[in-house]
This record gives C-alpha cells, sequence and structure tokens, in this order.
C-alpha cells in the first residue's frame, strides 16, 4: 500500500513539477540545502516546492478566514478593540486576552500566514472591526519561502498604508521578526527585514515598532531554545511572557 501510494505522489508531482514557478523553487529550495550542508532527496525537494508554490497563492488560507467570519456571524467583536493579526505566533497566543488584560483584544492571526495573505482578506479580517489599534506580527514566513527582505517590506508597506487611508485614526504596532532555533539560517534576512521596520516606524507617527530579537537571545547571542515549542519556531509560555512584558506597555501607553 505505501509503495503504491509512493508511486501516485511521484505521478503527481511529477505533474506538477513541470511548472516555472515550482521549477524555481526547487533550484532555491536545493541552492539553501547545499548552503546549509544539508540533505534532501530530489523527490523531497520536489514535494517541497510544490508546497511553497501553493503556499505563495493569495487564497491559501480562506478556509481559516471564513471560520473567523462564521465566527462574526454568531457574535460579533465589540467595538473600540484592539487586533492582533499576522502568522502562527499571533494564533498561538492562547493567553492573549489574560495577558493584554484590561485591555479588549481579538486574535485573528491565522495559519502560517505571509504578509500578502494579511493583505489579501484584509477586507475580511481588518477593516469589519474598525480597531482602535492593531499589533501586527508577520514576515517570517514570507522570508522562508524565498522573499527577499525588501519585497516583504513592500508588503507591510501597502498593508500600513491601508490601514492609514481606510482606518483613519487607528494605530499599528508591529513586532519585529524574532530569532528563532528553526530559522537560525534566515537571520541575515531577518535583521535586515527588521532594521527596514524599525527605520520606518521612526519617521511615521502612527506606527510603533516593537523588537523582541535581543530578549530572546542566550549570553551567546542565539535564539534561546528554552523559549520554543519541540519545533524550534513556535513559543512556549515563556517566549509569550517576552511578548506580553515588551508588547503591553504600548498597549498601555496609546492615547486614544
Amino acid at each position: 500500500m505505501i509503495k503504491v501510494r509512493l508511486y501516485l505522489l511521484l505521478i503527481f508531482l511529477a505533474t506538477v513539477g513541470c511548472s516555472s514557478s515550482v521549477s524555481d523553487f526547487e533550484d532555491k529550495i536545493e541552492a539553501r540545502v547545499l548552503e546549509n550542508n544539508g540533505e534532501m532527496t530530489s523527490l523531497e525537494i520536489k514535494a517541497a516546492a510544490v508546497y511553497l508554490d501553493a503556499w505563495s497563492k493569495e487564497d491559501f488560507y480562506q478556509d481559516d478566514i471564513d471560520k473567523f467570519k462564521e465566527a462574526d456571524k454568531v457574535v460579533f467583536p465589540d467595538k473600540d478593540l484592539i487586533l492582533f493579526t499576522g502568522s502562527s505566533s499571533i494564533r498561538f497566543w492562547s493567553t492573549l486576552k489574560e495577558d493584554m488584560a484590561p485591555h479588549k483584544v481579538l486574535n485573528r492571526g491565522f495559519g502560517g500566514a505571509h504578509i500578502a495573505h494579511v493583505n489579501y482578506h484584509f477586507d475580511e479580517i481588518v477593516t469589519p472591526y474598525k480597531p482602535k489599534a492593531i499589533v501586527f506580527f508577520c514576515g517570517t514566513n514570507d522570508l522562508s519561502a524565498f522573499k527577499p527582505p525588501q519585497e516583504t517590506f513592500e508588503d507591510f508597506s501597502a498593508f500600513f498604508s491601508r490601514i492609514k487611508n481606510e482606518l483613519p485614526g487607528t494605530k499599528l504596532i508591529v513586532i519585529g521578526v524574532k530569532p528563532s532555533t528553526a530559522r537560525a539560517y534566515l537571520v541575515p534576512e531577518e535583521q535586515e527585514f527588521n532594521s527596514l521596520l524599525s527605520n520606518l516606524a521612526k519617521e511615521e507617527d502612527r506606527l510603533s515598532y516593537v523588537s523582541v530579537w535581543n530578549p530572546m537571545l542566550t549570553d551567546e547571542g542565539k535564539a534561546n531554545p528554552d523559549l520554543f515549542v519541540e519545533d524550534g519556531l513556535h513559543m512556549n509560555e515563556k517566549g509569550y511572557e517576552i511578548w506580553t512584558r515588551l508588547v503591553k506597555p504600548e498597549l498601555d501607553n496609546l492615547n486614544l
């Protein structure tokens, strides 16, 4: 049975692998594997390329968004709340309401979102709530999917522009990309992206930048493994305690 499934998978991958975008991802994956002295079979590279190609589609997380919309139909969130949105580090923040109390917050983090996904669903998970402030974390997935820091920043700039144009008075707090043990190979790209965010925040009154980088490092300057669950990417309670300590004062200081 396993051999049959493997055969069918090979046929499928051979079929979809002919697209130029999948082939491009294959080349990038192979180069990254060699750069990091890793090992992947051609089949594993093909499968990863197919996934990355699908992941890059703007509507990849439509099912997750539909669940939010269904929940809103049952009980629509209160007005004047603070919206937290972005990728899985927001989604998995299970103690968010308690950590940010007494502020009223709404969690609309989803999947392993790219900034482009959030932009695509802006009218579904941002504007309906008319939040007085937004806390945003996203970008590391973009970088892991081979999007350059500058292009990732341009996606963020598009997100911020929509807030300024469509949500007058709403302030944006962006949490910089965190260091992680699973993505140590991305440190240069992550730091470049964070630098772009930080510089923009210095120029924009409605944008605040929260750096979580140094507080999540060991004394040796590497991502602290004690702050992560087994996958080395997502945070445990200790990681979220650091985020709470850094983010909540930003909410306390909002002049709204």
